[in-house]
């Protein structure tokens, strides 16, 4: 039996799961902080359960925490659980703000027991937060798949290896005899990691063009994250509606313009706010939303998740470039090693759905928290530059009108864009010229409704160049891409349906 949850009760829901086992337990995640979890778990360590549990080193812990849950796993590791602790690291911190010596690539976030396998996108602490799980309750074969996984991330990383944690080193050292592979990054100086570092894997350990199959896959060894999903995303014919803790990765962002252009349904729920590359997000968020790719916000999301008419994905993936991973150069790939669950039972699938709208139609417009960001630069405009005190809601009202004025912008740019690269199709042409680009824009103006040609030129000369209009409205009107009726041009239908416009505008 299959169940899917999209809810701030995953935790509450996993938690049940593991009173119900009998033999073993078995978890492979990220964090875990939750007292609750740890009482479960001393319970059953005293009724005969076999408990395992790979996460990450105690440093990995919030300092205010550190002491308190450090506490708890001592104590179930005394009632006679095996704690595995993955010190390996992937990348360049020197990159980011975030948590710089403290936090491992092992992002990866999944529980098998003797009674079910489960994938998720929580971790175990005491937040109540938005997540997402699917549990295959009593079913054998995904019970044994999860026991292989957990086994050979202690394989991965975990057993002793010719004086290593792990194989890991020797199947890089196997590809690439090249020790400043792991070499510990300048910023980084405890012993801690000196043993434990990787700058970034070879890229044949790393397989891509991975079919999409009902199972659960550790990237980027199974696959590569970016790749996958993006695959994943793309056999899909009807939607696909995403929730991600945070979204900062441009070329993903891209993608999914290129599926909208498609004709693709895209919602998105994502976290409003980036420790590190915020000013990015925001651009990119605009974006976006001017291709109508519908975006809201939750409080406390930390759900990874992707439903499209074809297949369920709970992983622990965020849209960031170390989570879907990305090349270094083409020898070399990046990424944390993330968990990636699918599922494309139709039940399921019918069932997230309707979650997920149930949350994406209930949740916050990212507008207006786009809006909220900008607000101060609203009020201190009006004082600075006029002598004005402002009341709140007019600083919101302002606010809302200039991201609302922003996204119009980009969605003109995005709009001739478009148009332009139709018009080539037309030409047959690659190469974009000086005229074809004015053309392009007659045709955008006349996209949006039937101009004169006094009209035409006049928006044409704000450009400051000069315009031979006749002999572009001649073209355009030899190659039938555009009509006159007594005074008036206006685009031709067949144009605008040819070059799979109409819906896109």
């Amino acid at each position: 039996m299959k169940t899917f949850e999209f809810s701030p009760n995953v935790i509450t829901t996993i938690i049940s799961e593991l009173r119900d086992a009998e033999e073993d337990i078995r978890i492979a995640l990220f964090q875990i902080h939750n007292r609750e979890v740890f009482n479960v778990l001393n319970n059953k360590l005293g009724e005969g359960v076999r408990v395992e549990i790979i996460t990450l080193p105690y440093d990995s812990i919030n300092q205010d925490i550190q002491a308190e849950v450090t506490s708890l796993f001592q104590n179930v590791e005394r009632n006679g659980a095996r704690l595995y602790f993955c010190k390996w690291n992937v990348g360049d911190p020197e990159r980011t703000n975030t948590a710089v010596g403290r936090w491992y690539s092992f992002h990866g976030k999944f529980i098998v027991t003797d009674k079910s396998a489960i994938a998720l996108s929580a971790n175990f602490t005491q937040a109540e937060e938005l997540d997402a799980a699917i549990i295959f309750k009593n079913e054998t074969d995904k019970i044994e798949e999860y026991n292989r996984k957990f086994e050979e991330l202690i394989d991965l990383f975990i057993n002793e290896n010719s004086g290593h944690d792990g194989t890991i080193r020797q199947r890089i050292a196997d590809l690439e005899d090249d020790p400043s592979l792991f070499e510990l990054p300048r910023i980084i100086e405890t012993e801690t990691h000196r043993k434990h570092w990787i700058r970034h894997y070879p890229s044949a350990l790393c397989p891509v063009d991975i079919p999409v199959e009902d199972r659960l896959y550790l990237a980027p060894f199974d696959c590569r994250g970016r790749s996958f999903l993006m695959s994943l995303i793309s056999e899909a014919s009807e939607f696909a509606y995403i929730s991600t803790e945070s979204f900062t990765d441009t070329e993903f962002s891209a993608f999914l313009i290129k599926m909208r252009l498609n004709g693709l349904d895209i919602r998105v729920l994502s976290g409003a706010t980036s420790m590190d590359f915020q000013d990015r997000m925001n651009n990119m968020l605009r974006e976006l939303l001017s291709q109508d790719i519908g975006i809201r916000t939750v409080e406390d999301i930390h759900a990874k998740l992707i439903i499209t008419d074809k297949h369920l994905v709970v992983s622990s993936v965020n849209l960031n470039k170390i989570n879907l991973g990305f090349s270094v150069t083409n020898r070399y790939w990046r990424e944390n090693t993330e968990s990636i669950a699918v599922c494309s039972d139709p039940d399921i699938l019918k069932d997230a759905k309707a979650q997920y709208l149930g949350v994406y139609n209930e949740s916050i417009d990212i507008k207006n928290k786009l809006a909220e960001k900008i607000e101060g630069i609203v009020g201190n405009m009006l004082t600075s530059k006029f002598n004005l005190r402002s009341r709140q809601e007019v600083k919101t009202l302002f606010a809302r009108l200039i991201i609302r004025k922003e996204i119009e912008v980009k969605k003109f740019v995005f709009d001739v864009g478009k148009i332009t690269a139709a018009l080539m199709k037309v030409f047959n042409k690659n190469i974009v010229e000086r005229n074809d680009f004015l053309s392009a824009l007659i045709l955008y103006y006349l996209s949006e409704r039937k101009h004169d040609f006094n009209e035409l030129n006049e928006k044409l000369n704000l450009l400051n160049t000069e315009v031979d209009l006749r002999d572009l409205l001649a073209q355009l009107l030899d190659k039938n891409l555009i009509e006159k009726t007594d005074d008036f041009y206006k685009i031709k239908l067949d144009f605008l349906l040819g070059g799979g416009l109409i819906n896109e505008m």
